[in-house]
């Protein structure tokens, strides 16, 4: 745990100086990546349930590590903050060259205040439970999408929240139909 904030005060320093989050991209297939997040965090939380519903036929041109990053913050936020009654639920498409993962839960809408400090380091939301984290993992995954030529945008309601990552299928245009697997 100590390792991951210090990573996370490290993507913070370098996103604060201008180098921005570090990838390493490589044609990737990555329900693989989705699939092992959220089995650790499955693990970590076996109370909760997590529905996934994964349509990704198509390889993804991104960092795979940093993926799952993004994905772990985002899950585990819906974790946190969620209606602990409700399931969590997870898409990912790769279509129309967009890869889109989604990461929905029920609960309480967030308030107007927040959500224009959300993506902001060190802000921490109320949490339902004991908060542990610097208030980076938004922030970071937000880093980690802008590195990746993508967003992550934000719907919430009375009836859900949903933090939805939209990038292009092909990053900086170096992948192409004929070296898809």
């Amino acid at each position: 745990r100590m390792a991951k904030m210090i990573e996370s005060v490290m993507d913070l320093a370098r996103g604060r100086l201008g180098g921005g989050i570090s990838l390493s991209k490589a044609i990737t297939a990555v329900e693989p990546v989705l699939d092992q997040v959220v089995a650790e965090l499955v693990a970590a939380h076996p109370e909760r349930r997590i529905e996934t519903n994964f349509e990704v036929e198509r390889p993804v041109f991104c960092d795979p590590a940093r993926i799952a990053q993004l994905f772990s913050n985002l899950l585990g936020n819906a974790i946190s903050h969620g209606a602990p009654d409700r399931p969590v639920r997870v898409e990912a498409t790769a279509k129309a060259e967009m890869f889109e993962l989604s990461v929905a839960n029920g609960g309480a809408a967030i308030p107007e205040e927040a959500r224009r400090r959300l993506f902001q380091p060190f802000y921490r939301g109320e949490a339902h439970g004991p908060s542990q984290g610097l208030g980076l993992g938004l922030y970071i995954a937000a880093e980690i999408a802008k590195a990746h030529g993508g967003s992550i945008e934000l719907d919430s309601s009375e009836a859900e929240t949903k933090f939805i990552l939209r990038m292009p299928l092909e990053g900086d245009g170096s992948l192409r139909p004929h070296s898809a697997p």
